[in-house]
C-alpha cells in the first residue's frame, strides 16, 4: 500500500469525528517523520524528472510546500521555510503593518528541522467588546517539537530564521467556521474580517446582488440550495429571500421557524416571524 493510501485510510477511519476530535487523534498519526521520508522516497523519481518553470511572480520566494494529502477535510503538507526569503521579505515589509491571521479549523505543525527559527504565538481574544490580538513573547523553537493551534483563536508566526525550516503541516478544516480575522501583530488592532469558506463568501455577494437586482425569480433557487448551507448562510439567504419577494420569503421564514436543525436559528426565525406578524398582519394571509 502507498504511503498516500495509508494517509487516506488513517482519514477515512476517523469518518464522523469531530474537528477538534480529528485533529487531536490524527496529528500524531500523520505528523510522522518515518511516515513523511517513506511518502518522499515513493515520489524521488517524479521529483527527479524535468518540471515547467512557473511564470515569475507565481513562485512563493519564502514558503515552498509539497502536498501530501488533501482528502474530506484533511490536508497534509511539507513545508521548507527559506531563511534567505523570509529575510529579504521583511527588508520589503519595513513600514507596513505585520499581518496575523486567525482562520477556520486546527492545525498541528512538527518542525523536523528548526535550528535557529524563532516564533510568536498570537491569541485573539474574542470575549472582549473590541476584539483584539495579544502575543506571547517570541521564543525559540526545537527540531521533533510539536505546536497545535485552534486556528480559531490562536496563530503562529515566525520572528526570526537563522536557517531554513522544515516542517510538517496538519490542516483539519472547520466547516461551520464563518468569519476570519486579520490582525496587526505588533498593536493587535483588527485590520479584516472576511467569510472564513471562500465559498460561502460567494454565495453570500451572489445573494446579496440579486436581492439588489430584485431577481425574485432567484427564490425557488434559495429555497433549494438552503439545506446544504451552513446556519449563518441559510438565515442569510432567508433574509435576501424576505427582502427580494416578501410573500415567498416569508414561506421560507415560516419553514425555518418550524424545522430548521439548527435550535438557536429556528428560535431567531420564530422571533423575527412573531415580529413581522404584528407589524404586517397582512403576512398571515
Amino acid at each position: 500500500m502507498t504511503v498516500e493510501r495509508r494517509l487516506r485510510a488513517c482519514v477515512d477511519r476517523f469518518a464522523g469525528t469531530s474537528g477538534y476530535a480529528l485533529s487531536q487523534a490524527l496529528g500524531p498519526m500523520l505528523t510522522d517523520a518515518e511516515l513523511t521520508s517513506m511518502w518522499l522516497q515513493e515520489r524521488l523519481i517524479g521529483l527527479q524528472q524535468p518540471r515547467p518553470q512557473l511564470p515569475a511572480g507565481f513562485a512563493d520566494p519564502v514558503c515552498q510546500s509539497l502536498v501530501m494529502l488533501d482528502h474530506q477535510r484533511v490536508h497534509l503538507s511539507l513545508a521548507i521555510v527559506s531563511a534567505e526569503g523570509w529575510k529579504a521579505e521583511s527588508v520589503t515589509q519595513v513600514g507596513a503593518p505585520q499581518i496575523v491571521g486567525f482562520a477556520d479549523g486546527w492545525t498541528t505543525i512538527r518542525f523536523l528541522s528548526a535550528p535557529l527559527a524563532k516564533v510568536q504565538r498570537h491569541y485573539l481574544d474574542q470575549t472582549l467588546h473590541d476584539r483584539r490580538a495579544f502575543a506571547e513573547t517570541p521564543r525559540q523553537v526545537t527540531t521533533g517539537e510539536v505546536i497545535c493551534l485552534d486556528n480559531a483563536r490562536e496563530a503562529l508566526r515566525f520572528v526570526g530564521l537563522g536557517a531554513d525550516v522544515v516542517m510538517l503541516r496538519l490542516l483539519v478544516r472547520d466547516p461551520d467556521a464563518q468569519q476570519a480575522v486579520e490582525c496587526d501583530a505588533s498593536t493587535g488592532a483588527v485590520l479584516r474580517v472576511r467569510e472564513a469558506q471562500s465559498g460561502a463568501g460567494r454565495i453570500r455577494m451572489m445573494l446579496s446582488l440579486l436581492r439588489s437586482l430584485g431577481r425574485s425569480d432567484a427564490v425557488p433557487a434559495i429555497a433549494e440550495a438552503l439545506a446544504s448551507w451552513p446556519a449563518h448562510l441559510r438565515w442569510h439567504g432567508v433574509r435576501e429571500a424576505l427582502a427580494t419577494d416578501s410573500i415567498a420569503g416569508f414561506a421560507l421564514l415560516q419553514a425555518m421557524a418550524e424545522s430548521d436543525p439548527d435550535a438557536d436559528l429556528r428560535a431567531l426565525a420564530r422571533r423575527t416571524r412573531d415580529d413581522l406578524f404584528t407589524r404586517y398582519p397582512q403576512l398571515a394571509a
